[in-house]
């Protein structure tokens, strides 16, 4: 029950940081702004000021704007948690056998979970929109901002598919997961991990889907005892998204009868799913006879625990 504790406190910890880091980020934006004002003398008078916060509130309601502050957030998160988590687990004998968790096989079938779950995900907002039409306006204004066309493309496929999955994956995997799955067994670890995963997307929509897509993301983790799993997935995720979208978009332009079009893409998310099932079965072969180190230092043949991993 200690450990159990300690570990909900330390898993506290890193939340509360996830969230002030965006916070910390707008913060220092702001004062460098009015400093810039400051010292170009634009404060001297009251209309002076009032553009100062002017420019500030246009910054935060352009999508291009906020994207370059949240990839600085994630940066800022990727650089400070990865220093700490690679110092954490360093301390750690246990190595994972990337030849395994990497076989073409292995990733044959990430590829294909994150393709697979980014269309299982359409499927899980359209029920959503069903059963709950009310709350996603928030949630379009939110997809909005990750338009292809915010950024040049490549600084957005950057940030979204590589920079935002590494800081991610590193947080709520690597420092909340690892910590959590130190005192509980895989489940409750994944499915806490996952929810704070949803949790931290701040968007009831998003955070549907996030929390069930963190709980995969756990899974992956666990069984191919290295983060760099989880976050291969999280990044293949992220961009097939733009790909979907691409697909959509070739498919509105009348090559394809409207009803068709939209009977075959409900029809593949259904499948998707069943895919995405049998593809997470696959990974349990991995796991046998692997080798976890305890917090002792003990090695613990065929245990399920994923202490000190890399």
């Amino acid at each position: 029950m200690k450990s159990k504790g300690k570990a909900l406190l330390w898993t506290a910890l890193y939340m509360a940081l996830a969230f002030i880091f965006p916070v910390l980020v707008v913060l220092i934006f702001a004062i460098v702004v009015f400093l810039i004002a400051l010292t170009g003398g634009i404060t001297d008078n009251s209309s002076a000021m009032l553009e100062y916060v002017e420019i500030i509130q246009d910054v935060m309601t352009n999508s291009g704007s906020l994207m370059l502050l949240n990839g600085l957030s994630e940066l800022l998160m990727l650089v400070c948690f990865g220093l700490w988590y690679y110092f954490r687990e360093h301390k750690y004998t246990f190595r994972p056998n990337y030849r395994q968790a990497f076989s073409a096989k292995n990733v044959l079938s990430i590829l294909g979970l994150g393709l697979f779950g980014q269309m299982a995900v359409n499927l899980i907002i359209m029920l959503v929109y069903l059963v709950l039409p009310g709350i996603f306006k928030s949630y379009e204004e939110l997809a909005e901002n990750f338009e292809l066309d915010t950024l040049p493309p490549a600084v957005m496929l950057f940030m979204v598919c590589l920079l935002g999955p590494l800081a991610e994956e590193m947080i709520f995997r690597g420092m909340i997961y690892g910590k959590l799955r130190r005192a509980f067994s895989l489940w409750p670890a994944a499915w806490i991990s996952g929810l704070l995963f949803g949790i931290f997307h701040m968007n009831l929509v998003q955070g549907i889907y996030a929390t069930l897509f963190g709980v995969i993301l756990a899974y992956i983790y666990e069984r191919t005892q290295t983060i760099w799993g989880c976050t291969l997935l999280h990044c293949v995720f992220n961009a097939s998204s733009y790909l979907a979208e691409e697909v959509e978009g070739v498919l509105g332009t009348g090559l394809v009868p409207e009803g068709v079009a939209g009977i075959g893409f409900l029809l593949f998310e259904i499948v998707s799913v069943v895919f995405i099932f049998l593809l997470l079965r696959r990974f349990r072969v991995t796991t046998k006879g692997k080798i976890s180190v305890t917090d002792s230092g003990a090695v613990d043949k065929n245990s399920d625990k994923i202490d000190g991993l890399s």
